[in-house]
């Protein structure tokens, strides 16, 4: 009986043992197979890193380069694999391909690509963005673009938007503008109205500064001052008048940006030098004896009947100068309405009891009464400079108390701590408005922020709704008020459009219940109700419309008669303008623009798994003399393969690939250490492991026929 268990158990035992070491060739087995499939997985992160590392290096603001010839070694050790970069230029500048190579273990991954460059581009030297000009030059002037020949550009939407040509011809102002050009041997670019269009017939020039106009430019430089996020950037307000030695921005940093709201002038003893982006808001004037010396971007921009830009000292600038003359017909006023409802979930509002105090009545058409809790007709009082714009103070500040109209701190004072946002709406109708607003404690705005409509509220906004703040205690906002710099600018209701069902105020700018008047909004922050909305567009009475047409009227017999209007350009002093993408360019992130984009117009891999190359070698495409033709190659020359252009896997079908000659006694031409040899072709790989290249050697490696010569390898 013990014999028997005896052997009972050693059976169990040899059978366990027998199952422990079948089990274990089986996780062996498992663990070579998940070793290749990482190294499998691992190559092909390796040359999808480098594919990354290369484009970065290869790409310019106007063209692709080699990434190898920019600090990037072509064969670089990588968590611990290796990549190979190999770049092949195209028939222009903007095209070019890459093969990059990823190796870990056995594994290698090829990844080849096309690429061609959508460069960013700019209008030029000179940007006139002006209803009318007229100009002098009778100094040194020189205006110069790129080698693509970016030309004095004159745009004349303006001048057609509003109706100048009867009494102020187009024709002289190009004339005008072309003569600026013709004096520094730039051409002149007219693009045709309603887009921008260049000689070619390319539409889409403004589209990488994502801006419409010059106007807009000014705006988004003018948006970056007033958010402040560096302390270089500055808002300079009431004008500036520089009479010694002035330094804006940064150095060799172009990033900041300098707003002057007012006229800037540069006396005959003074000099300013900066870096950067320059917007003055009024005219921008250099006297002779004066310094204008600038890298980045230069606006100068008005409202005024008369925009002067007088460079009669010395000015240089380096990267773009724009001019933006805003120079508007008067007629028509702001309006507001108000709504307010705790309940209000439509720019209609809750029509259920709401009662406007100017009109307690029932709309007899729709039998419904208005929602508005107040509405302004003329807000506040017209100004004598129309259209220069109102400005609306929804808290008070600075003795200006506008709550009766605004009807809005009557109900932010019964919100107590209650989470709120600020948003402003239908910002596409802007009006060139900027924004002040105070919230208490509020991070990265130090309390007040001072913006523009088109700009957003910068880091104070929710993340990816730029015109909408983050949530804050409705008893933390202490002040809110917008200025509308521009009301033609806004939606425009005129009461003889008609074209609406319901009476105004109802219908604004023939659109029912405000949709495209741009409005500034309450909302709760917790479920995203609006409790607040005002709506301020442009408006005019159906009485006012005969007025207005005969004050329009008037304003342009002034013209006719010789009354100043327009910018007026004197060019006679001693003054360059350059134009340099690079420099536009370092402005990118702070004023929104787009940065180059590169389109893949073809894209192919190979793989090769561990196994493949388990017996030392791997197919490659081999190209001896620019031809191409497939080879099986040792492992241990792949990389001096890769580095004279071979790439791993059969050769691409465009490629040319002769019948490969019989191995065995054909004889080739190689350079070594800078020494032409011939040897056997079976040979080959061996010298090319040593650093040997295929073909004659060149002066450049020091090589020369029969001649002995230095340098390291075949210097391929």
């Amino acid at each position: 009986m013990g014999r028997l268990l005896l052997m009972l158990v050693l059976a169990s035992a040899l059978g366990g043992s027998f199952y422990t070491l079948s089990q274990s060739g089986a996780l062996s087995a498992s663990a070579e197979a998940h070793s290749a499939d990482q190294m499998d997985v691992l190559a092909r992160e390796i040359a999808e890193a480098g594919q990354s590392v290369g484009l970065h290096h290869m790409v310019e603001p106007d063209r692709l380069v080699d990434p190898t010839s920019g600090g990037v070694d072509p064969s670089e050790d990588y968590e611990g694999g290796q990549f190979h970069i190999r770049y092949r230029p195209g028939a222009s500048e903007t095209e070019a391909s890459l093969t990059v190579t990823g190796r870990y273990g056995g594994a290698v991954h090829t990844v080849q690509t096309a690429y061609e460059l959508d460069p960013v581009d700019a209008p030029g030297p000179l940007w006139l963005d002006v209803p009318y000009a007229t100009s002098s030059s009778a100094g040194s002037v020189a205006i110069s673009g790129t080698p693509t020949d970016h030309p004095v550009h004159l745009d004349r939407r303006r001048h057609e938007e509003l109706d100048l040509e009867d009494f102020l011809p187009w024709a002289e102002v190009a004339s005008a503008a072309g003569e600026i050009a013709t004096e520094g041997g730039s051409a002149l670019r007219v693009p045709s109205n309603g887009a921008w269009i260049d000689a070619s017939g390319e539409t889409g020039l403004l589209e990488d500064l994502n801006v419409e106009d010059a106007t807009g430019l000014y705006e988004a430089i003018a948006g970056a001052a007033m958010v402040h996020a560096d302390p270089d950037d500055r808002v300079l307000s009431g004008g500036r008048t520089i009479s010694g030695n002035a330094r804006w921005g940064r150095g060799n940093d172009g990033t900041a940006v300098t707003l002057v709201d007012g006229d800037l002038t540069v006396t005959r003893n003074g000099r300013l030098r900066g870096h950067g982006a320059l917007a003055v808001n009024g005219g921008l004037v250099v006297e002779r004896g004066g310094r204008l010396e600038w890298d980045g971007i230069v606006v100068v921009r008005s409202e005024d009947d008369v925009l002067p830009v007088t460079l009669d000292g010395r000015v240089t600038v380096t990267g773009m100068m724009a001019v933006a003359h805003d120079a508007f017909p008067p007629g028509g006023h702001l309006d507001v309405s108000v709504y307010r409802s705790p309940t209000m979930a439509s720019p209609r509002g809750d029509l259920a009891g709401q009662v406007s105090p100017w009109r307690g009545r029932t709309d007899p058409r729709t039998g419904q009464r208005y929602p508005f809790h107040q509405h302004t007709h003329a807000f506040d009082v017209k100004p004598e400079s129309a259209p220069r714009g109102d400005h609306v103070f929804f808290l008070p500040r600075a003795g200006t108390n506008h709550d009766a109209e605004a009807q809005f701190a009557g109900l932010l004072s019964s919100l107590g701590d209650r989470r709120v946002q600020i948003e402003i709406g239908n910002t596409q109708n802007h009006g060139f408005s900027t924004v002040h607003l105070r919230v208490n404690g509020a991070d990265g705005t130090g309390g007040a922020l001072e913006t523009t409509v088109r700009r957003g509220f910068g880091d104070f906004a929710q993340a990816g709704r730029p015109t909408t703040t983050r949530p804050f205690r409705a008893s933390d906002l202490s002040e809110l008020d917008l200025d509308v710099r521009s009301l033609r600018s806004l939606r425009r209701s005129f009461d003889t459009d008609g074209g609406c069902s319901v009476p105004w105020p109802t219908c604004i700018g023939n659109d029912f219940n405000r949709r495209d008047a741009m409005s500034v909004r309450l909302l709760d922050a917790d479920t995203g109700q609006r409790l607040y909305e005002a709506s301020l567009y442009w408006h005019m009475n159906d009485f006012e419309e005969e007025a207005h047409e005969e004050e329009e009227e008037a304003w342009r017999e002034q013209i006719r008669d010789g009354d100043a209007f327009g910018a007026r350009l004197s060019f006679d002093g001693d003054v360059s303008l350059t134009f340099d993408l690079s420099e536009v360019l370092e402005l990118s992130d702070k004023l929104g623009f787009d940065g180059p984009e590169v389109d893949v117009v073809s894209e192919a891999s190979s793989h090769v798994t561990p196994a493949e190359t388990a017996g030392g070698t791997v197919a490659v495409c081999h190209k001896p003399d620019n031809n191409a033709l497939d080879k099986t190659i040792g492992m241990g020359s792949l990389e001096a393969h890769l580095n004279h252009g071979d790439y791993v896997g059969r050769c691409a079908p465009d490629e040319a690939r002769p019948e490969p000659e019989a191995e065995r006694d054909r004889q080739i031409r190689i350079c070594l250490l800078g020494v032409p040899i011939t040897i056997d072709a079976l040979e080959l790989d061996l010298y090319l492991a040593l650093g040997a290249v295929e073909g004659a050697c060149t002066a450049a490696c020091g090589g020369g026929s029969g001649s002995g010569g230095g340098g390291s390898g075949g210097c391929g």
